[in-house]
């Protein structure tokens, strides 16, 4: 007779583990081993390297191309140009059309875990309407605001007007990016500290080093909308694991990377290392949207000589299109347009009447202009950035007609930042102001009449530096942005540039267009003019 085995309590389950289990283990050895998948990173180098990562702090570009890895928006335009939703879910409009009801989508949540609510967006509505000037604008026009439950808020104006949607979907300076609220109620003038967006990729904070490069990793718990992606707007789907901003400021070394292979996507290769690169078949040298980049010079309008009308239409004579567009984008026409239009060529708004004095250099009449604004010989300060290649050339050319017309011009170069800065100041050119400064724009940034800087006429300090004046451009904009009849606006539209090609804000220097390089192992790349990184692909070269 066997008698039963007593175990203290454990001891048998921990005696037949081996046995239970050693099945388990053969059959894993059995199974074929599967490698983890290589993580997917993404190299870029852009044509700098934003310093502020708050773009209502800092409107240029650069820092709009982070904002958009990390944060997403209301509205988005699509490759028609047309606002569609993106956070938002649906819009309810009254009666009258006044008030919109706003609804955001189901799901949303921020880096940190916490759902994005209707009190976020309305913050963040509250913080770009104080900088941006189509905000601004909207304000003006009455704008309230109403936190209705956790995804729902309503917007208010005093009239109906299409404008709410194309502000809200403006793509850069300033796009209406969502942040946290604790983020979106500080001071407009001070970067927020933290970086948590709700977009479809997450900042690295710890792995950023100033100088060298910026880190951003796939955000697993981001929710794109289910349409394909069209422009800005659709769905944001991140298809790579990691994306790496590396600070390449040496354009040439920039380029040997893109052909080694080191880094994947250049935004802007300088024109003369352009045909290396399209001789190469690993690469794809291309432009993307209709719309590129519109150089231009902005008068100070509060100082002579160009306090006077006669003064700015006389710089105007001088400047020939072609000759500024050559040097920009190569003798061959193949990148940029004479473009006349004080709206952007190529947009929804363009309209080139008005201007056909612009077309016709004249240096005998701008002479003559130059003596009935009262020049008296005194310099011309033109300020210019030395690190950054267009905008100088438009600088030093500029400079140098404005010589062979008799003018004495003090031409200064500086860092983009130093200029930047120094543009702000309303003194004496003598005593640390300035006369003229050289610039250019997205083209879609100046499509809109409201948003374009180049018609901020307001006549007051918070316009663009330069501070044109025009309350007849200001009403003319203001009836345009109460007006949803597609006919009247038009009509209003040319009224604007006929005002403008009289009041001359800005001397427009030609449309370009700056191609971007990435090898063929990317695609996907949408049809943006400011590059963002959701759709793309990469594959093993």
């Amino acid at each position: 007779m066997s008698l039963p085995v007593r175990c203290k309590p454990g001891l048998r389950l921990r005696r037949l583990a081996p046995i239970l289990l050693a099945p388990l283990l053969l059959a894993g050895l059995a199974a074929p081993l599967v490698p983890a998948r290589a993580e997917t990173v993404l190299r870029y180098a852009a044509s700098a390297e934003p310093r502020t990562l708050d773009s209502i702090v800092n409107v240029l570009s650069i820092t709009h191309q982070h904002s958009y890895l990390v944060y997403d928006t209301l509205f988005a335009l699509d490759e028609t140009l047309t606002p569609r939703p993106q956070m938002v879910e649906s819009v309810e409009a009254s009666e009258d059309g006044r008030r919109r009801t706003l609804t955001l989508r189901p799901g949303l949540l921020f880096h940190d875990g916490r759902p994005v609510t209707a009190a976020d967006a309305v913050a963040s509505i509250r913080r770009w309407a104080r900088r941006d000037t189509s905000g601004r604008k909207l304000a003006e026009m009455g704008m309230a605001l109403e936190v209705i439950d956790e995804r729902r808020f309503a917007v208010t104006l005093d009239s109906d007007t299409p404008l709410l949607l194309e502000a809200f979907a403006k793509p850069t300076s300033t796009a209406l990016f969502v942040m946290r609220a604790e983020e979106a109620e500080s001071d407009i003038t001070t970067p927020v500290k933290r970086i948590i967006g709700s977009g479809p990729f997450r900042f690295d904070s710890a792995a950023h080093r100033p100088g060298d490069r910026l880190v951003y990793r796939r955000n697993p718990d981001y929710r794109p909308r289910p349409e394909p992606a069209s422009g800005f707007a659709g769905g944001k789907v991140a298809r790579v694991d990691r994306v790496d901003w590396l600070i390449l400021p040496d354009s040439a070394s920039a380029v040997a990377a893109l052909q080694t292979g080191e880094i994947d996507i250049y935004e802007t290769p300088p024109l003369d290392l352009l045909p290396v690169l399209e001789r190469n078949r690993e690469i794809v040298v291309a432009v993307h949207g209709r719309q590129g980049q519109y150089g231009f010079l902005r008068p100070n309008h509060r100082q002579p000589p160009f306090d006077k009308a006669e003064a700015r239409q006389a710089l105007a004579m001088l400047m020939r299109q072609p000759d500024f567009m050559a040097v920009t984008a190569g003798s061959d026409g193949k990148y940029w347009r004479e473009c006349y239009s004080f709206l952007s060529c190529g947009g929804l708004n363009e309209n080139q009447k008005h201007a056909e004095w612009l077309r016709q250099g004249d240096a005998a009449a701008a002479a003559r202009l130059f003596r009935e604004a009262g020049y008296d010989g005194r310099p011309v300060v033109l300020i210019a950035p030395g690190d950054n290649e267009i905008i100088r050339g438009f600088g030093m050319l500029a400079a140098e007609r404005m010589r062979a017309a008799g003018l004495t011009v003090d031409l200064q170069t500086m860092d983009f930042a130093t200029m930047m800065s120094r543009r702000n100041r309303q003194d004496a050119p003598a005593q640390g102001g300035w006369n003229i400064f050289p610039m250019w724009s997205y083209g879609f940034e100046l499509d809109n009449p409201v948003a374009n800087v180049a018609l901020s006429t307001n006549c007051t300090d918070a316009s663009y530096a330069g501070w044109a004046c025009s309350k007849r451009i200001e009403a003319l904009k203001d009836a345009w942005a109460r007006e949803s009849a597609p006919e009247r606006r038009a009509a209003l539209l040319d009224q604007i540039q006929q005002e403008a090609s009289a009041l001359v804000p800005i001397v427009p220097l030609g449309q370009f267009f700056a191609p971007i390089a990435y090898r063929r192992t990317v695609t996907g790349l949408l049809q943006t003019p400011v590059p963002v990184f959701w759709n793309l692909e990469k594959t093993a070269p």
